[in-house]
């Protein structure tokens, strides 16, 4: 009782503390905004606004942003990556609860026979809650002159469980639903906005090049008689009107930036894919089938760029073609329509995969492992030990780590000879596991190197378009029409 009543004394002399230190700053602040108002006219005010940047960078460098963190080793979002990583998050919960109902059965002695099946689920949730996890964490020496054992550090609950057992789902071939009318909802939204937005981005582009390809400002059409007039005359035409050369200038500098945009999506993707690789595996419908998707799209914007700006009899017209072109392929991203309509941004997303992962890590393939097997009544139930790599099992007699449903696979490289540094989330390999008897999968997966290779040669091939096609856009253009004198 003294002990914590000392750590409480201690945290709200700390937040008294902070309380006025943040009130000294305000008033400090409103002192500086009222001396720049004042003095703006008589006095220089650089040397104040020099001494804000310098508290600002004082306070940005005391300041750990784990957003920062998580955009390091997530990808950007997207709307098929999270459906995808919805679409694992229910499986792994499908499995856990099918296991919770089957020890609800199998232990019906101590929960009640004669009481009905979601009852005793229920108490066994409602014990998870309650109770509590231990650590086994192998003290330093520094751990115990401040004085730190289990009992201190025991927490209570676990979120790990508690986040995939809470929420029902069912299992329907071929996906798994939410049963709550919240989650229903919202999966079912964000699946319809993904058919929506995958139909578009796949459809879209090529409904673009067939409507545009037999068109007569087509000029790939007819290949040879394009080559025929491919010379210095009919380029830099002497009779081509000035609203027809500011048009022509116009599509050299837009199809330059459109190859551009495009290239910097084909090389963030490709640094994603092997993000997204790692900490989801590509395992699901929406993961694979979104990084194809968006190949495809980019692809075809190659090719329906200059058809598209061949047919444009005016300079603005260049600029709302390549933002049509822009703004489709950019419509699966959550930063973008997608994002507004779902209500969910790359933040929040990258947020998400990480806590998923990181609670993969250390749950369970089997909850036998977490099991007292001389529970007497729901409140002993469960038994959770942390260790320094895992989490242990109570079914092994040599305190045994249980296996848990992300774990290191045996591809992961030793550690680092100088240092002895772990190694980075770059050079991690995992295996993940979504029931005690099903498939591992390996992260990244094989078809994340096969999505790599093509995002990689699609890169190689961005990088020679942003300089070819925007000088055969200027040669390879409207016909120079010689001049016709005019009759009297």
């Amino acid at each position: 009782t003294i002990y914590y009543s000392q750590k409480s004394l201690k945290a709200f002399s700390a937040s008294l503390e902070a309380d006025l230190h943040h009130r000294m700053r305000l008033a400090r602040s409103i002192q500086k905004a009222s001396a720049l108002e004042t003095h703006y006219q008589t006095k220089h005010p650089l040397h104040l606004m020099y001494k804000d940047v310098l508290d600002e960078v004082a306070e940005a460098r005391s300041h750990f942003d784990l957003a920062n963190v998580w955009s390091n080793l997530a990808p950007a979002g997207n709307i098929y990556r999270l459906n995808g990583l919805e679409q694992m998050r229910l499986a792994h919960c499908a499995d856990l609860q099918a296991q919770l109902r089957d020890l609800a059965e199998e232990r019906a002695d101590i929960l009640g026979r004669d009481r009905p099946l979601e009852d005793r689920c229920d108490d066994l949730l409602k014990a998870l809650r309650k109770t509590k996890v231990g650590l086994a964490l192998g003290k330093t020496q520094k751990d115990e002159e401040i004085g730190w054992d289990d009992d201190v550090l025991q927490t209570e609950g676990f979120p790990v469980l508690e986040e995939f057992l809470v929420g029902k789902v069912s299992v329907g071939w071929p996906v798994v639903v939410p049963l709550t009318p919240v989650g229903w909802s919202a999966w079912w939204t964000s699946q319809l906005i993904g058919g929506i937005v995958g139909f578009v981005q796949s459809i879209g582009p090529v409904l673009v090049v067939l409507s545009l390809w037999q068109g007569p400002t087509n000029y790939l059409r007819d290949p040879l008689s394009t080559w025929e007039r491919l010379t210095l005359s009919n380029t830099f035409c002497e009779s081509r009107a000035l609203s027809d050369w500011c048009t022509v200038l116009m599509g050299v500098m837009f199809s330059f930036f459109v190859v551009v945009q495009l290239l910097n999506y084909a090389a963030s993707e490709l640094e994603d894919v092997y993000k997204f690789g790692r900490l989801a595996g590509c395992t699901s419908f929406w993961s694979v089938a979104g990084a194809y998707i968006n190949m495809w799209c980019v692809l075809w914007n190659i090719v329906a760029l200059p058809l598209s700006f061949w047919r444009m009899e005016h300079a603005v017209d260049v600029i709302l073609g390549s933002w049509g072109l822009l703004f489709m392929f950019n419509l699966d991203d959550l930063s973008g329509v997608a994002g507004e309509i779902l209500g969910s941004t790359d933040d929040q997303f990258q947020r998400c995969l990480c806590w998923n992962y990181a609670l993969l890590s250390q749950c369970p393939v089997e909850l036998k492992d977490v099991v007292n097997p001389q529970a007497s009544s729901a409140d002993d139930f469960w038994i959770f030990t942390l260790t320094d790599k895992a989490i242990r099992s109570t079914r092994s007699e040599e305190k045994a780590n249980a296996l848990t449903r992300v774990a290191a696979s045996e591809q992961t490289p030793l550690l680092a000879k100088s240092g002895d540094r772990l190694p980075s989330m770059d050079s991690m390999r995992a295996a993940m596991r979504f029931s005690p008897t099903g498939y591992v999968y390996n992260l990244p997966s094989a078809n994340t190197a096969t999505a790599a290779a093509l995002w990689r040669m699609i890169v190689y091939v961005l990088r020679l378009m942003q300089v070819l096609l925007p000088l055969f856009f200027f040669v390879v253009n409207k016909p120079c029409l010689p001049d016709i004198p005019l009759k009297k």
